[in-house]
């Protein structure tokens, strides 16, 4: 039958919840016995009348196999809809209430049984059927009716007018009582969920009440009429599944079953309208939570594994929250939280959320460990819509992520407005129209000769409200959307027209520029590349394409096509980052590439460290022998330099020769073929 809330369950009530429910249901339970009893009293005082046995037996029987053998339409589901109503009803107008709430009785608490529900949650189911049809049963002896509704002659006015008000009394009984549990149980209020859960019942429910009279009578007529009568019945039960099939798929993501985006805006607005600002509304907090590593195993395992943890990281997120958490995927990674308590204790909450889903999660028999990062706005501090809560969560979360501290609190910085990512990306998208992006150059030094041949381009945003922002904070972010595509395509043509600049005014050096793994998977990024040389005049072996360590190891078979593709045409290909983390030397052997980039962590301290002196040493050695060049970033001292030069690496990058330098200082460190002693320039430190 329509409408099994989730049961309350001790150990996981909070701040009085579970008391509550308990003591609903069990008031629930002793109006049903009440009820239930008032009806067989008066009954059993005009005896019992059964009409047509034959039929009532059949009719039983279709309801004990239909409840038994049904099953909630969908698993998250509020609502599922059975042909129960329909046969419980007409066994009740056949004439015996008494015998009907008996049967409907035992029959609840086998389903249930069967289906291993928990107690409470048989206790509320039969119950709460119980006191429906028992309020029904009442109507129809107030109305006069006393035993079978038909029997054979037609139906009067006062009897169809007493079937109607029963049935309603039944479906508004049962619908009421669900509601007024939810309500409680999700922190919404009573009238929302009626609004949201009792009128999707009437497309269920209603129809199945409605047809019981007309199964009845078709049934006294002709028992040979049964099977058009079932036919049309099933078609009824098929039209109600398809409707709450709909209302759920507009509601719910299709992945994890749990609420999507819009319903989950929808769950914060109804909570703030019902509870209002100076009620328990300023209790609320919603959470955002952002799986760390997700892209990764997307990338490595594939999108199948991608779909399983999303599955998994869901499952586990609803366990580890209190019944009363509304639960929502908002798309990708990204899932939220509506959390109905204090601030204090949605904070304790967030925290054990954290640790609780930082445990490895087990797909396909296999431990995956992804991680999460929890961002958590408060709603009597941080906004009074929905849509402000959702972004100080998210520009908490996107802290958490940036911080690697695992859960933060919105507040703000000083005078300073924090972006969210949602935010962020929508800056984006307009930075590009309106010209925000620029570039700054830091020269790579021959360390043999001291001169400048090539040059970084470095990725700069000038926002007109927040200021500089730099590349860490919306370059990962813009790599799960399409927009990585028209950035990476203004670094390319920005720098390529520099370049062309710069060879026009006699200095010969190369410029180097990074992309993303998403770039690369791109079958049409070297073309636009190589149309992008010619449309400028550059030489390919002028250009250099940097990628890092961790973006080569996200897809390595795709990678490597797009190196060949790159290095046939005479592009230069570099490992960034190298020896950071992943596979430094798997990608050496797997992948064709230029030159090595060692990541400045390694060189930092060279003059200093034996071990960094040791390593450096030996990846310049083995860069050598494989036939490639080496280029140490992070190079901030003359004494490194030397270490460098001893060791044979064969270009510098660092403040010690230049910090990123906009276009016209970066001019004036070139070397020019007819200007030789102009070299001298390169070693001097400038200013950034």
């Amino acid at each position: 039958m329509t409408g099994s809330p989730p049961p309350s369950s001790a150990g996981r009530s909070v701040s009085g919840l579970g008391r509550r429910v308990d003591a609903f249901i069990v008031a629930v339970a002793v109006a049903c016995v009440a009820a239930s009893t008032l009806v067989a009293s008066i009954e059993l005082g005009r005896g019992i009348e059964i009409g047509n046995g034959a039929v009532f037996a059949i009719v039983a029987v279709l309801l004990v196999v239909t409840e038994i053998r049904s099953t909630p339409l969908l698993k998250h589901a509020r609502s599922s809809v059975t042909p129960s109503w329909a046969f419980t009803f007409t066994l009740m107008l056949l004439g015996s209430p008494t015998v009907t709430l008996l049967l409907s009785a035992v029959v609840t608490v086998l389903a249930d049984v069967i289906a291993r529900k928990p107690a409470i949650k048989a206790l509320f189911n039969t119950t709460q059927i119980g006191l429906s049809l028992a309020l029904g049963a009442l109507v129809l002896f107030a109305f006069g009716v006393h035993g079978p509704v038909f029997d054979g002659g037609p139906v009067g006015s006062d009897v169809a007018l007493a079937i109607i008000v029963s049935g309603v009394v039944v479906f508004s009984t049962n619908g009421i009582i669900i509601c007024r549990l939810l309500a409680w149980i999700e922190g919404s209020g009573f009238w929302t969920m009626m609004r949201s859960t009792f009128l999707l019942s009437m497309t269920a429910d209603a129809a199945m009440l409605a047809i019981a009279p007309i199964f009845l009578i078709t049934a006294q007529n002709n028992l040979l009429l049964l099977p058009l009568m079932g036919t049309a019945t099933f078609f009824v039960y098929q039209t109600a599944q398809d409707a709450l099939s709909r209302a759920h798929e507009a509601n719910h993501d299709a992945l994890t079953q749990l609420v999507n985006r819009r319903a989950f805006n929808e769950a914060i607005g109804q909570h703030l309208a019902a509870n209002g600002p100076s009620g328990n509304a300023a209790d609320a907090s919603v959470f955002i939570l952002d799986l760390d590593r997700f892209k990764e195993v997307n990338d490595r395992l594939g999108h199948r594994t991608g779909d399983l943890v999303l599955q998994e990281f869901a499952a586990r997120l609803v366990e580890s929250l209190p019944r009363h958490a509304t639960v929502a995927r908002l798309g990708g990674d990204e899932f939220a939280v509506l959390l109905p308590d204090a601030p204090t204790s949605a904070m304790d909450c967030a925290r054990q959320l954290h640790a609780a889903l930082s445990e490895p999660l087990i797909v396909d028999g296999f431990p995956l460990s992804a991680g999460s990062s929890i961002g958590v706005a408060h709603a009597a501090s941080h906004g009074e819509t929905a849509s402000d809560l959702m972004h100080a969560a998210d520009v908490a979360m996107y802290r958490a992520k940036r911080n690697r501290s695992g859960v933060e609190e919105y507040h703000a910085i000083g005078k300073q407005v924090e972006r969210g990512r949602m935010t962020l990306l929508a800056d984006v998208a307009e930075a590009l129209e309106e010209g925000q992006f620029h570039l700054a150059y830091q020269p790579q030094v021959d360390l043999a000769s001291g001169c400048v041949v090539a040059a970084e381009a470095l990725l700069r945003w000038d926002h007109p409200i927040h200021g500089r922002i730099m590349p860490d904070q919306f370059i990962a972010l813009a790599e799960h959307t399409d927009l990585i595509e028209p950035i990476t395509g203004f670094v390319v043509d920005r720098s390529l027209r520099d370049l062309a600049a710069l060879h026009r005014d006699g200095h010969e050096i190369g410029i180097s520029i990074n992309v993303s793994a998403r770039n690369l998977e791109n079958r049409g990024f070297v073309r636009n590349v190589i149309d992008a040389l010619h449309q400028h005049g550059i030489p390919s072996s002028h250009l250099e394409i940097e990628v890092t360590e961790a973006a080569i190891a996200q897809d390595p078979e795709l990678i490597v096509v797009a190196f060949d593709e790159l290095r046939s045409h005479g592009i230069t290909v570099a490992v960034d980052d190298f020896g950071k983390g992943y596979a430094s030397f798997d990608t050496l052997r797997r992948h064709d590439v230029d030159r090595i980039k060692i990541d400045r962590s390694f060189v930092a301290d060279l003059a200093t460290s034996a071990a960094d002196d040791q390593i450096v040493g030996s990846l310049v050695s083995l860069a050598h022998t494989l036939g490639l060049d080496v280029v140490a970033e992070g190079v901030e001292s003359a004494e490194v330099a030397d270490v460098l030069r001893r060791h044979g690496c064969d270009l510098g990058q660092g403040f010690l020769f230049s910090a990123p330098v906009p276009f016209e200082d970066l001019v004036r460190l070139c070397p020019s073929s007819t200007q030789p002693d102009s070299n001298t320039a390169a070693t001097e430190a400038v200013p950034a």
